[in-house]
């Protein structure tokens, strides 16, 4: 029965070393498929919908503060002048609003600080090898740092 070794790997010096121990292993070049993915290039969106969220919310940390601002401003507000309600939404308004400016600065600098391996890719390998293979080409792959690694068997 034939195998498919799918594994993924970052674009990097360990990935060729990988595809040329396997070739010295006697796994032909024909049976051996890298695909590079592309990376994406669109900026991601400030604000989520309901049917797609990213990860990144401007909304929570304002929300949070507006509530903890409202909630200080009324309690404060039975002692000052304009008493609980407009200090209430004052504090709201005043809250909502730092808390915004501090998520777009926090998110800012997160989005400018690039990781080293941001400007490379993954690299998608599928390998065909017969199973007594390939507990061998899944080691060699292991070895030369690969992120993950698959099996599937194909039928004739």
């Amino acid at each position: 029965m034939q195998l498919l070794v799918i594994c993924t790997f970052d674009h990097s010096l360990h990935l060729e070393l990988a595809i040329t121990k396997l070739e010295q292993e006697g796994i032909k070049k024909d049976n051996i498929l890298a695909a590079p993915l592309e990376r994406r290039k669109e900026e991601k969106k400030i604000f989520d919908t309901i049917h797609h969220s990213d990860g990144i919310s401007l909304f929570d940390g304002a929300l949070t503060l507006g509530t903890v601002f409202m909630v200080l401003g009324t309690i404060y507000g039975f002692i000052w002048t304009w008493g609980p309600i407009i200090w209430g939404l004052i504090g709201l308004f005043v809250g909502t609003g730092s808390g915004l400016m501090l998520d777009l600065l926090f998110n800012k600098q997160k989005s400018s600080t690039k990781k080293i391996g941001d400007n490379f890719s993954e690299v998608v390998i599928i390998i065909k090898c017969s199973e007594d293979q390939a507990s061998m080409v899944k080691q060699v792959l292991w070895e030369h740092n690969s992120l993950g690694v698959s099996l599937v068997g194909i039928k004739k």
